[in-house]
C-alpha cells in the first residue's frame, strides 16, 4: 500500500487522510560518516529505525545530519561524497519517501535557529559532562584543539529533535544522553515560558492548566539484535577492524569476506562435529538467509559433521546476493539518476520545513521574539 504525505495549509501533515494529530512522529538522524555500510550496521541500526516507517502508528522523519558531521569532515570534496553515498544507502536499503520525510539538516536552517534559542537553556557544566565531549579528552586530545562544533553539538542534537516535536527517537546506547539533555533543555524552556491554556482552550489570561511549548521525546533503543560480532570471531564488527561482510561492495569481495569468516576453530575436518552455537557463520545465516529450513539442515549436519565450512559459507554467499543483490541494483539506477535523489531531498526537506517553521515561530512567540 502506497501511503503519500502531504503538508495543508492549516499545519497538518496528512498520509492518505490520516492527519499527524493521529500518528507519533518519529525522529531519525543519519550522520555520514563515510563509513561503508555491514551487516552490522543493517541489522543493528538501518533495519529497527526503517521499521518504523511501515507503521500507520507512526510518520517518520529521517535527515541526514550533514551539520554535525562538519566537527570531524572540513574537506568539501569528502563531506558531499560522504553525503551522496549516505543518501544512497539508504535509499537503496528501503527508506520509502512515500511514507517517510526524507531530508537534508542544512536544507531546514531551522534546526541551527532553534539550536540558538535552546543554548540558552543548558548549563555549560552540562555540556562538559557529555560524552562527545569527553570521550574526546579521554583519548588525549588537547582541550584547545576540540572545536565548539563539537562540544555544542548536543545543543544542535536537541534542536534537530524539538523543531519536530517526535514521540521518540530511535538511538543506540551510546546516545540516550543526548536524548536525556535534549529532555533537560524542553523541560527547562517549557517551565521558563509555561503557556497559560483557559477552559476554552485559548492561550493567554492568568488561570487554567499551565502547559509547555515541547513534549518530551522518548529514546527508542532497539534491544532486537545487540552486538552483532564480526568475521573475525570475536569483537564487534566494523570496518576499522577489518570483520566486516560489506552490502554494497563488489560480489567478490563480499564473497572473499564471507570465505574469510572465523567458524569453529576446534574443527580440523570436514568429517569433525562442529560448534554452531556462537559461530560466525551461522549467526549471519539466521540474520540474511529466509530458507529457515535450509539453515536448520545445514546446522544439524555442521553438528553431526557431513558438511564442510566452504559449502557453509557459499550457501551464505548465496544468501547475502539473493537479498542484497537487489538493493545493490536499486543503488546503481539511484547513482544513474541523481536528478531523482535531489527532488526526493528536496520534497522532503519543504515538508520538514513546514513543521520546523510552525515549531520556531511558536518559540519565538512565547520567547518575546
Amino acid at each position: 500500500m502506497t501511503r503519500s504525505i502531504t503538508v495543508t495549509k492549516s499545519g497538518t501533515v496528512s498520509t492518505n487522510g490520516t492527519s499527524s494529530l493521529d500518528q507519533k512522529r518519529i525522529l531519525s538522524g543519519i550522520t555520514p560518516s563515510g563509513s561503508e555500510l555491514h551487516i552490522g550496521n543493517y541489522y543493528g541500526m538501518v533495519t529497527p529505525s526503517l521499521a518504523l516507517q511501515d507503521s500507520d502508528e507512526y510518520l517518520t522523519y529521517y535527515f541526514i545530519a550533514d551539520l554535525h558531521a562538519l566537527t570531524t569532515v572540513q574537506n568539501r570534496e569528502v563531506l558531499e561524497n560522504n553525503i551522496r553515498n549516505v543518501v544512497l544507502d539508504y535509499l537503496a536499503l528501503g527508506l520509502n519517501p512515500q511514507r517517510s520525510v526524507f531530508f537534508r539538516q542544512s536544507h531546514v536552517p531551522e534546526h541551527s535557529q532553534l539550536a540558538v534559542v535552546l543554548a540558552n537553556y543548558v548549563g555549560y557544566g552540562q555540556m562538559q559532562r557529555m560524552h562527545a565531549f569527553k570521550d574526546k579528552l579521554q583519548k588525549g586530545s588537547d582541550i584547545d584543539a576540540i572545536n565548539m562544533g563539537l562540544f555544542n553539538y548536543p545543543i544542535l542534537m536537541a534542536a534537530d529533535i524539538l523543531a519536530y516535536k517526535p514521540y521518540g527517537v530511535p538511538v543506540g546506547e551510546d546516545q540516550r544522553q543526548h536524548v536525556e539533555l535534549t529532555r533537560d533543555i524542553a523541560e527547562h524552556f517549557n517551565a521558563s515560558h509555561p503557556k497559560i491554556v483557559d477552559a476554552g482552550g485559548l492561550v493567554g489570561g492568568f488561570s487554567g492548566v499551565s502547559t509547555g511549548v515541547f513534549p518530551l521525546p522518548e529514546p527508542l533503543i532497539s534491544k532486537a539484535t545487540g552486538r552483532i560480532i564480526g568475521t573475525d570471531g570475536k569483537r564487534k564488527m566494523s570496518k576499522s577492524l577489518g570483520n566486516i561482510i560489506s552490502i554494497f561492495d563488489s560480489p567478490a569481495v563480499i564473497e572473499k569476506q564471507i570465505m574469510s569468516c572465523y567458524t569453529d576453530p576446534n574443527r580440523k575436518k570436514a568429517t569433525d562435529p562442529g560448534k554452531v552455537e556462537g559461530n560466525p557463520v551461522f549467526i549471519y545465516h539466521d540474520l540474511v538467509n529466509p530458507n529457515l529450513e535450509e539453515v536448520a539442515q545445514l546446522k544439524q549436519r555442521y553438528q553431526a559433521g557431513t558438511v564442510g565450512d566452504v559449502e557453509v559459507k557459499k550457501k551464505l554467499f548465496t544468501a547475502h546476493q539473493a537479498l542484497f543483490g537487489p538493493m545493490a541494483t536499486k543503488r546503481a539506477e539511484l547513482v544513474a539518476h541523481p536528478e531523482l535523489v535531489d527532488s526526493i531531498l528536496a520534497e522532503g526537506a519543504a515538508k520538514a520545513r513546514f513543521v520546523a517553521q510552525e515549531t520556531l515561530a511558536e518559540v519565538y512567540k512565547v520567547i518575546g521574539l
